[in-house]
């Protein structure tokens, strides 16, 4: 059942490493705060796909799935089972969608003189709690 319906807005954070096939921006990590349809901070969405609610109560999110979005161009949309700690709103929290993505995707590799550094990605996306 869907309990909460946000619209979150940050980074995705991405950091030139090399790899076997060469030089790649490598997914580190979210930055993001999701808010209401008031425009209201509800929780900030964070390393390991966490989530922190304003009330204290946290949730981790796992991959389960996940397909291309629609115009292959931003992140994909993901299903994650969802771990949750404390008391609180995301309390009985089962599964977080993350869907409507806009942008978030690094280019498709890195330079030389960029090994070792940070690249952050604006991306927009919906989030959809269910219990």
């Amino acid at each position: 059942m869907e309990v909460l319906r946000l619209e979150g807005k940050g980074s995705q954070v991405f950091r030139c490493e090399s790899q076997p096939a060469g030089l790649r921006w490598t997914y580190r990590l979210p930055e993001a705060e999701l808010r209401d349809t008031k425009g209201q901070l509800v929780m900030r969405h964070g390393v390991n796909l966490s989530f922190e609610h304003v009330d204290g109560s946290r949730l981790v999110g796992e991959i389960v799935d996940h397909v291309p979005s629609p115009s292959g161009e931003s992140l994909p949309w993901l299903l994650l089972k969802a771990r949750g700690f404390g008391e609180g709103a995301l309390e009985g929290i089962s599964y977080v969608q993350r869907i409507n993505t806009v942008g978030g995707m690094p280019p498709s590799s890195c330079e030389p003189g960029q090994l070792n550094q940070v690249l952050r990605v604006p991306f927009s996306a919906e989030f959809v709690f269910f219990r």
